[in-house]
C-alpha cells in the first residue's frame, strides 16, 4: 500500500540542477551518523537544520524476490499486517487509522528486495514513535482477523496493478516481460498464491526475518544525532536478532522483443503502449552512462505528449530500479505497432547525440537527491524528509557508494554512452505491453 503527502522525488531532484554548468556548490552537507547495534540493526541519523519534524524509515531486506515458491505476495501481505496488527500496548487498527495518525505523511511498500514502513511526525514524538517501531519489530501479535481484513485489500491492490487501473496494468505487464518475477510469481503477488497463505506461515515468516539483523532504521529531520542514537539503543537494543534472510531468488531472463496485449474494461481506459527496458545494476560500469541517458529521456519527455500529471518516463531510481518504462497513448488513427515504433524512435533519438560538455555534471545534480551525487542544502531537503530517509536507507541496502558514483558520472565518455545506448536501449532490448479496451 502507499500513501504520500510529500513532493515527488523526481520533482525535488530536478529542482536541484542549478549547477549543471559544472560549477560546484559550496553547500556543506551534514554527514549522516551510522551505528550498528549488537543485534544487527543498522541505524542512520541525518540531522536537517531548520526541520521541525522527523521522518523515520524502517527498511527490511525482505521483498517479493524472497517469497517462497507458491507463495508469491507473502512479503506484500506481511507489509499490510505489519502496520495494522496489534503491537506493544497498541491494538490492531485499520489502514485508514494508520494513515490518519500521520498527517504529515506515511508510507508502506514492498519492492523486489525490500519492505519499507515510513512515518513523519513532530520532533516531540520521537521517543514514542521509536517505541512504536520497536514494538512492531519485536512484539507484533497477528490474528486471523488481521489476515481477513488485509488479504482482500492486497488482492484489490494487485488487481489494480495488473489491469483494473490501465496505466498501472501497462507498466506492470511490461515489467513482468523484462524482469519476470522469480519462481513463477508476480509483482505484488499472484491472487491464487495470496489466497492460499495461512496465518501460521505469516507468523513464522515475521518472527524469523522481520527482525533487527535484517533491518535498517533511518531518522532524518530536526534531531540531535547523539540523542537520537541513545533513544534508538534504548528502544531496540534488547530485541532478539532474528534469522538472516536467505538469498533472494533470481528473476527469469528478460523476454526481449516480446509483447503482451491486455484488454481492460475500465470506462475511461485508452489504448496505449508501454515499452520496458532492463536497467543495469548500480555496480555495473554501465550505470553512470545509463543515468546520463535517463536524464535525456526525462528532459525530452514532453515530446511524447503525455497526459497531465503522468510522466511518460517511469524510472523510480530507488523504489523500483530494475526497469525503465516509456509509455504513450495511441494517437488518433494510430495502431499499436505505430505507437511502439514512435516510442522506439523517441528513445533512439534521445540516445543519438554525442555527449555534451555539461551532461555528466547535470546528471550528478539530477540524481543528487536520490543517489547522493550532489550536495543539497538543508533548506531543500527539509521539504521532503521522507525522501531523505528513504534514499539513505535504500542506498545503504543497495551498497551504492555515492562518492564513487559521483566520480563515475564525472568521467563518462562518449564511448561509454554509445555502449550503454547499444546494450540497454537498442530496438531489440525492450518488451512491450499493449493496452486495448474491451468493447
Amino acid at each position: 500500500m502507499r500513501f504520500c503527502q510529500w513532493a515527488p522525488l523526481l520533482l525535488v531532484s530536478l529542482a536541484c540542477t542549478a549547477h549543471s554548468d559544472g560549477e560546484e556548490s559550496d553547500t556543506k552537507e551534514a554527514v549522516p551518523k551510522r551505528v550498528q547495534l549488537a543485534n544487527g540493526l543498522t541505524a542512520i541519523v541525518r540531522p536537517i537544520e531548520g526541520a521541525k519534524e522527523i521522518a523515520m524509515v524502517v527498511l527490511y531486506k525482505v521483498g517479493g524476490d524472497h517469497d517462497p515458491e507458491g507463495r508469491s505476495g507473502m512479503a506484500h501481505l506481511i507489509e499490510h499486517v505489519y502496520i495494522t496488527g496489534a503491537a506493544g500496548t497498541g491494538q490492531s487498527r485499520t489502514a485508514k487509522e494508520f494513515f490518519g495518525r500521520y498527517r504529515s505523511g506515511c508510507n508502506a511498500q514492498t519492492g523486489d528486495r525490500y519492505t519499507v514502513v515510513a512515518t513523519v511526525f513532530p520532533q516531540a514524538d520521537l521517543n514514542e514513535e521509536l517505541r512504536e517501531a520497536a514494538a512492531r519489530m519485536g512484539d507484533l501479535r497477528l490474528t486471523a482477523l488481521d489476515l481477513d481484513r488485509e488479504r482482500p485489500r492486497v488482492l484489490d491492490e494487485v488487481a489494480n496493478m495488473f489491469g483494473r487501473i490501465p496505466s498501472l496494468g501497462a507498466l506492470n505487464q511490461a515489467r513482468e516481460l523484462i524482469r519476470p518475477t522469480p519462481q513463477g510469481g508476480r509483482k505484488g503477488g499472484r491472487p491464487e498464491h495470496l489466497s492460499a497463505i495461512t496465518l501460521d506461515e505469516v507468523r513464522l515468516r515475521y518472527e524469523s526475518f522481520y527482525k533487527p539483523r535484517n533491518a535498517i532504521l533511518v531518522l532524518a529531520g530536526g534531531i540531535d544525532p547523539a540523542t537520537a542514537v541513545a533513544s534508538i539503543e534504548e528502544s531496540f537494543a534488547k530485541l532478539p536478532s532474528g534469522q538472516e534472510i536467505p538469498p533472494p531468488a533470481e528473476p527469469g531472463p528478460p523476454k526481449f522483443g516480446a509483447s503482451q496485449e491486455l484488454a481492460v474494461g475500465h470506462p475511461q481506459a485508452q489504448p496505449e503502449v508501454c515499452l520496458a527496458y532492463k536497467a543495469p545494476d548500480p555496480a555495473s560500469d554501465l550505470y553512470a552512462p545509463f543515468l546520463v541517458l535517463v536524464s535525456r529521456l526525462w528532459t525530452g519527455s514532453s515530446k511524447l505528449d503525455g497526459e497531465p500529471g503522468r510522466n511518460p518516463i517511469h524510472f523510480p531510481v530507488l523504489d523500483d530500479p530494475a526497469v525503465l518504462s516509456v509509455t504513450a497513448r495511441l494517437k488518433r488513427g494510430e495502431t499499436h505497432r505505430q505507437t511502439r515504433d514512435r516510442l522506439e524512435n523517441f528513445v533512439a533519438e534521445a540516445a543519438k547525440p554525442a555527449l555534451g560538455p555539461n551532461e555528466a555534471a547535470a546528471a550528478q545534480q539530477t540524481f543528487g537527491f536520490f543517489l547522493g551525487t550532489a550536495s543539497l542544502p538543508d533548506a531543500l531537503l527539509m521539504t521532503n524528509l521522507y525522501g531523505v530517509a528513504f534514499s539513505l536507507a535504500r542506498r545503504e541496502q543497495s551498497g551504492i557508494d555515492s562518492a564513487r558514483l559521483t566520480q563515475a558520472l564525472g568521467t563518462v565518455t562518449e564511448q561509454d554512452l554509445r555502449r550503454a545506448a547499444k546494450e540497454i536501449f537498442a530496438h531489440d532490448r525492450s518488451a512491450a505491453a499493449l493496452i486495448t479496451k474491451n468493447p
